[in-house]
């Protein structure tokens, strides 16, 4: 029989081991990348949602809780007669739909005159008031529908006489307010309020002998535009 030749018995063992030692790097090749655990992912998500960014919540319409300031104008009928002017500010608290307010207001000079038009007197009225709400709304506009009181004084001054007198008188009265707070970024909004209330006593106001003068309304009715700030 015929030997193979030395050459040829030489080259096929070399060729099988490269052959073997090749395979594990084309096996790894075409694996591809690895693919993130999915279960991490799972659990991951979650901490994330319960934790908000900064970002997301400069994304929100308006804030809904913090300090809030609000300065505002008002005219109508409140303890005085005719339809007077006047003003405020007021300082709150706001925490999801409850709000809380301590406010002061403020109303002009209204002068009132007897029929002859040479006697009369000048009022004016300042109050303090306290008030709750529930806020209504989820968006850039919101309700705020509240009930409260308030106290303070009315001031009246005799015009046209020798001896012009000045009184002072206690106000109190209880009220409910409703309001619309445009906000047109989620810190600044546009007020537009109403208020209906009840003097709590009524008092009959006059200048010596000439009868009376002014007589507090039963009830009396205010609308007013302002614009309040929510502080972080």
């Amino acid at each position: 029989m015929r030997r193979p030749a030395p050459n040829r018995l030489v080259i096929m063992p070399v060729l099988s081991s490269i052959v073997l030692a090749t395979l594990p790097l084309v096996a790894h090749a075409h694996a591809g990348p690895v693919s993130p655990n999915p279960a991490f992912l799972a659990a991951a998500s979650p901490a994330e949602q319960a934790n908000p960014t900064k970002d997301d919540e400069g994304r929100k319409p308006r804030r809904d809780k913090g300090l809030v300031l609000r300065g505002f104008a008002k005219t109508g009928t409140a303890g005085l007669p005719g339809i007077g002017f006047g003003g405020g500010l007021s300082v709150g608290w706001m925490r999801k739909h409850l709000r809380l307010d301590l406010m002061g207001t403020g109303r002009l000079n209204r002068s009132q005159w007897y029929p002859t038009g040479s006697v009369g007197g000048d009022f004016s009225l300042w109050r303090v008031g306290l008030r709750g709400c529930g806020v209504f709304g989820e968006g850039r506009v919101t309700t705020p529908i509240c009930a409260g009181a308030d106290s303070g004084l009315v001031t009246a001054t005799g015009v046209g006489t020798h001896a012009p007198r000045t009184e002072r008188q206690p106000w109190a009265s209880v009220f409910a307010d409703i309001d619309m707070v445009w906000y047109v970024t989620p810190q600044i909004g546009l007020v537009a309020t109403s208020r209906w209330l009840v003097p709590l006593a009524r008092r009959n106001y006059y200048i010596g002998d000439r009868g009376t003068l002014v007589t507090t309304p039963p009830f009396g009715v205010e609308i007013g535009l302002g614009l309040e700030l929510v502080l972080p």
